[in-house]
């Protein structure tokens, strides 16, 4: 028994909040569920509500992981490829400035 049904069965019926649910199955499961005892249908059902929880947790978690994973490689290459490129960009304008500066300089050499 899980620790949810455990402790259903420890609990006190009036302090325990229950609630009715009516389920749709499909006809191929309906033998199936009209030959379990009525405990079992609450075990089952219970068990399968605990398992489907626990799936979308951890469903939840992975997809965090990766999408950090993706904003980790994406970081990365900006990091990679954009210094670099940065600094290539800065060389080549400096060399731009500097060649302007010294071909200003000798025209205005020129006409002093």
């Amino acid at each position: 028994m899980t620790e949810y049904q455990e402790n259903f069965s420890t609990t006190d019926s009036e302090t325990q909040k229950s609630k009715k649910f009516v389920f749709r199955l499909y006809s191929d499961n309906i033998d199936f569920v009209e030959t379990l005892s009525y405990q079992e249908k609450n075990d089952l059902v219970n068990q399968l509500l605990d398992d489907y929880r626990g799936a979308a947790i951890y469903n939840k978690k992975v997809n965090k992981n990766i999408s950090l994973t993706k904003k980790a490689v994406i970081i990365f290459l900006a990091i990679v490829v954009g210094i670099p490129l940065l600094i290539y960009l800065t060389s080549i304008s400096l060399d731009l400035t500097k060649s302007s500066y010294t071909e200003m300089q000798k025209n205005f050499e020129k006409l002093f």
